[in-house]
């Protein structure tokens, strides 16, 4: 069995940054940011049209 695609980094900060994230943003922002978006729920997300 092979290991599951992996969320390319560019792929995951194009949608982060839809959530308001930004490299300027203070590290306590970014990272609740980071953590409530995983690649799951981001796939979860784009799969209904968000």
């Amino acid at each position: 069995m092979s290991e599951p695609w992996r969320m390319s980094d560019g792929h995951r900060e194009n949608f982060w940054r839809r959530c308001g994230w930004s490299p300027e943003l203070p590290d306590a922002e970014r990272e609740r940011i980071e953590r409530r978006w995983d690649d799951e729920s981001i796939d979860l997300a784009e799969l209904f049209g968000w």
